[in-house]
């Protein structure tokens, strides 16, 4: 209700009065009108107005009271006025009040003295304006236009807090017209962050909406659910692709619609946009998306919604953003470029024989030395009825007196590990094994060990469709390293990011290890699982290699500290730790011991360990680590002279391996190992090992037929010669069967008890060999 009608509304009851005029009569009308602003008030819609109003009362008593209506908690819903002032918005709602004969003469002139001047609009046009004290932030314009009305006369403000109106240009049809909306983008400002809005009469004081940081790619990367991050890897700095999952139908060229705090924006505002200000994410695909916001939304629409923050909150984001922008600058320049480092891979699992027969004899003094001898192995390959691999499995080695030997958990491949001993002074006198599940269930009570084949074993359990990694990288950070700590530095960043990118639907978290020796700065210093990988990157950005000196280092204390200490996933996952070192533990009873137990915890946790031996290890390093990576199903890697950096690296004690850039193998090894197969069609993208998977590109002429492939699961090979051995691995390298002298002929076999995936035959003839991809679906 305007003033004018007020002034109106008291005029013609004046005139028709048939009480007379006494204050009395004054009040019953003003209590009409004062039920009249209730109902307003209880529908919600704010009607804050100046009411200039002056009550004479009595003939000896004058005096005049000005109103102010002001109401900030309720919502604004436009409302259509008309330009004759002497009706009501909506008259149906007001009943007509008893007739009088006369209103105070003296309350009427006192009116008649305040006129309200209207300006007429044909239009109601609002306009949000929204400045930032920030230079970083853009001023943005809110326009919103109801057509189809001739005027309105409503004046009106209000204090908002609600988020601007969606920054589309859309129409909305409503029983008072068409809405349009509109964003306005102007030069950055300064000084004072306000909104105004006339005809609809808003104003109030905006909060900072967004804050600056070029990393904001990595606060979105896999933790946004229908979200696809592909950072440029080749170009710091340069615009991550980022899609939309499930529209792949549509145009691949163009990103999604980027809405941030309802303002249309380009893919750049994610290298300005601070991840910390981030208060939600929202995905809009396919039909949803288009049907708000149009063909513009054909590839999906991001909304990101940034917290509101004081004034003094967002200016100490931003001068540690400035520090932290400077400190990246520096590291760029210091660190290296990634993929100058060589490495090469060691699996004991591809050539258990040689293991056996050829490298420990030669490693044997350090056997003696450490005590660890893995030897009498138990392979298990755990499937379901529909030949899915069943992961993350505990299970138990036990004796006849059901006593623990080994404990281990199956990995994305349905394959465990365990060992009847692990030490050559650890006696066993059972004959009979059997292997267990965690809830005590037995599984195999006719246990063999591996010289024999596997144990293949199928359980009545579901399919896993979604996998977690826990990735821990434990450093060897003394002087010794000084040589290649940056170049690693370098590799082990540019491995998180390719993390990132290859597994998207994976939930990473990651942790890290630094330990140098007795007597330096620390011994061990940690950085517990994070999901985001940038706060890793940073931790290891600011260790360096100091101290040490003796040659042994802290290892013992290293594996202490990273498997007992971070809080690894208790629940189905896989994780890995890579143990970079170029020295031993220092040696004793006492801390073989120590190893001993650790090892045997970290098979128990489901923990592979894979050591990474720089420049200067030498050979009994090399003995321990590849025992452990055995003992916990893992492989051993080392850097190679083939770079030229750093000090002179020692070749494995190995027949033969594959050399290749260091972090393309770490990636292969971790997507090896973490990447689970379809439940229904079984085959992913195999991460080949590097050897098996050259070796399967070099094409023999020798007319050998492998047939069905793909398989079910039984196939035939046709040889044209004779064959000295036959061997199946697994996309990893591990041996899975062995032959020995297959004669010219045809020959059969059977891997329909493993699971649906990507395996390789290896045949040998003397000193000459080829080697066949084969599916099995």
């Amino acid at each position: 209700m305007e003033n004018q009608d007020i002034d109106k509304m008291f005029n013609d009851a004046g005139k028709s009065a048939e009480e007379n005029s006494t204050f009395p009569a004054f009040e019953k009308v003003w209590g009409k009108v004062e039920e009249k602003l209730d109902k307003k008030e209880q529908k919600k819609r704010i009607i804050p107005i100046w009411f200039p109003y002056g009550m004479v009362a009595g003939l000896a008593l004058t005096f005049g009271v000005l109103y102010f209506v002001k109401d900030d908690k309720v919502q604004i819903q436009p409302q259509v006025a008309s330009k004759d002032f002497g009706k009501p918005i909506n008259p149906n709602q007001i009943e007509t009040p008893k007739k009088v004969e006369e209103i105070n003469k003296t309350f009427k002139e006192n009116l008649s003295k305040n006129p309200i001047q209207l300006t007429e609009r044909k239009d109601i046009i609002a306009y949000q304006d929204v400045e930032y004290k920030n230079d970083e932030f853009d001023e943005i314009f809110y326009k919103t236009r109801v057509n189809n009305q001739s005027t309105n006369d409503n004046y009106i403000e209000k204090n908002i807090s609600e988020t601007p109106p969606p920054a589309i240009s859309k129409s909305l049809e409503t029983s008072t017209g068409i809405v349009e909306n509109y964003v306005y983008e102007t030069e950055k400002t300064k000084d004072l962050e306000s909104v105004t809005v006339t005809a609809m009469g808003i104003k109030r004081d905006a909060k900072s909406l967004g804050y600056a940081t070029p990393t904001v790619n990595s606060a979105l990367m896999g933790r946004v659910e229908g979200l696809k991050i592909s950072p440029n890897m080749g170009n710091p700095g340069s615009s991550s692709t980022i899609m939309i999952r499930g529209i792949a139908s549509y145009d691949k060229t163009k990103e999604p619609l980027y809405i941030v705090d309802g303002k249309v924006e380009s893919s750049s505002i994610l290298k300005t946009l601070n991840p910390h200000v981030i208060e939600s994410l929202e995905v809009l695909k396919k039909d949803k998306a288009i049907s708000l916001y149009g063909n513009q939304a054909i590839n999906g629409v991001l909304i990101i919604k940034t917290k509101k923050l004081s004034e003094k909150k967002k200016r100490k984001l931003n001068k540690e953003w400035e520090i932290r922008q400077k400190e990246l600058k520096e590291e760029k320049k210091s660190l290296p470029e990634a993929g100058k480092l060589t490495a090469g891979e060691v699996n004991d699992f591809s050539k258990w024989d040689y293991w056996q027969d050829f490298a420990v004899p030669i490693l044997d003094q350090y056997k003696k030395t450490w005590k660890f001898f893995p030897d009498k192995r138990v392979s298990v390959q755990l499937t379901n009825f529909h030949s899915n691999p069943v992961i993350g499995k505990k299970l138990k080695l036990i004796d006849y007196k059901k006593e623990i030997i080994w404990e281990s958990v199956t990995d994305n491949r349905g394959n465990a590990e365990l060992w009847i001993s692990s030490l050559i002074d650890q006696k066993t006198n059972s004959q009979q094994y059997s292997i267990i599940d965690d809830e005590g269930n037995v599984l195999s009570n006719n246990v063999k060990e591996f010289r024999k084949g596997q144990n293949l074993i199928k359980v009545n359990d579901d399919c896993i469709k979604k996998r977690a990694l826990d990735l821990v990288f434990v450093v060897d950070a003394t002087g010794s390293m000084g040589d290649e700590i940056n170049y690693l530095k370098s590799e082990l960043l540019d491995v998180l990011k390719k993390v990132e990118t290859n597994l998207t639907q994976t939930n990473i978290r990651y942790g890290s290890v630094f330990y140098r020796d007795n007597g330096d700065e620390y011994i061990t210093r940690k950085f517990d699982f994070s999901n985001d990988a940038e706060n890793l990157i940073s931790f290891i950005k600011k260790q360096n290699a100091r101290g040490g000196g003796d040659r042994p280092e802290a290892v013992v204390e290293a594996l202490e500290t990273s498997i007992d200490e971070l809080a690894w996933n208790k629940e189905n996952s896989t994780k890995i730790m890579f143990l970079l070192l170029d020295a031993p533990p220092h040696l004793s009873e006492g801390n073989i011991e120590i190893l001993n137990q650790k090892i045997k915890l970290a098979s128990k946790k489901g923990i592979t360990i894979i050591p990474i031996a720089a420049s200067d290890t030498d050979k009994q390093t090399e003995y321990l680590m590849r025992t452990f990576a055995l003992l916990t199903n893992g492989t051993y890697t080392f850097l190679t002279n083939d770079s030229g950096i750093g000090n002179d690296h020692i070749k494995p004690t190995a027949s033969e391996y594959e050399v290749e850039k260091l972090n393309d193998l770490l990636l292969r090894l971790i997507l090896q190992r973490s990447t689970v197969p379809d439940c229904k069609n079984g085959i992913t993208k195999e991460y080949i090992n590097k050897k098996l998977e050259v070796e399967s590109l070099d094409k023999k002429d020798f007319a050998t037929k492998v047939y069905p492939n793909p398989t079910k699961g039984i196939f035939k090979i046709d040889l044209k010669r004779d064959a000295e051995e036959f061997i199946l691995y697994d996309y990893t390298g591990k041996i899975l069967i062995q032959k020995n002298n297959l004669v010219k002929g045809l020959h059969n076999f059977d891997i329909t008890h493993y699971p649906q995936s990507v395996y390789l035959v290896k045949l040998k003839y003397g000193t000459e060999s080829e080697t066949f991809k084969i599916i099995k679906n």
